[in-house]
């Protein structure tokens, strides 16, 4: 089901992007136009959502939920069903759209490979191949994994922004020194990590540079201005 309701309850990066969209999300919204340089920019949270039972999206749900329609490319023509469960959606009142990935440690990042079937894998693998070029990444670097999470992020951006003309962005949360993970990672801990994933990507100077950012965001600093 496209639309997944989530538990009351719920710790780690999950529970701190509830709490940053729900109860700072002013705060957050200042990071986010900070990190774009956008000025003037009213950022409204679509998900998650106490009012929504913080449910997540992904497959077609996700772009309803956006507003958006009315696609050159259907989403199922580029990526097979169950695709990415996005963290945070916003839409922004000039119709520009943020699509979010939040992690509260670093090993969360690390994904394999998809778990697909070999017809939906094809596809994936295609789509993966069709954003690397786009991004002009180095053709050595292998986006299937260990960074496949990351990778498929970035081609759902290309798919909105490159192939169907919507003003999407894409938004790594990181959430630095939680408390109730295995291994708490530091600002400079994310930093680091935030290069190394780059390179891994081959990522450069790339066309996309503008709409991808990152914002790094300690728990305490966050919860210190509730």
């Amino acid at each position: 089901m496209p639309r997944r309701p989530r538990p009351a309850q719920t710790e780690r990066s999950e529970h701190w992007m509830r709490v940053a969209a729900n109860e700072a999300s002013g705060a957050l919204n200042q990071k986010i136009a900070d990190a774009y340089g956008w000025t003037g920019e009213e950022i409204s949270w679509l998900s998650p959502t106490a009012p929504d039972e913080y449910a997540e999206y992904f497959d077609e749900s996700f772009l309803k939920l956006l507003g958006i329609d009315d696609l050159k490319v259907p989403l199922r023509d580029f990526w097979p069903r169950s695709g990415p469960r996005w963290d945070g959606l916003a839409r922004t009142a000039s119709g520009k759209v943020i699509l979010v990935e939040a992690q509260a440690y670093i090993e969360e990042g690390v994904d394999y490979r998809s778990k697909a079937s070999p017809a939906s894998l094809a596809k994936i693998n295609e789509a993966l191949g069709s954003a690397k070029a786009a991004f002009k990444a180095n053709p050595d670097a292998p986006w299937e994994a260990p960074f496949y999470q990351y990778a498929n992020r970035l081609a759902h951006l290309y798919y909105l922004r490159e192939l169907n003309g919507v003003d999407a962005h894409l938004l790594f949360l990181y959430f630095a020194d939680a408390p109730d993970v295995p291994a708490p990672s530091s600002v400079d801990e994310w930093q680091g990590a935030i290069r190394l994933t780059e390179k891994c990507l081959g990522l450069g100077k790339h066309p996309f540079r503008n709409h991808v950012s990152t914002v790094v965001w300690s728990v305490p600093d966050m919860l210190e201005g509730l």
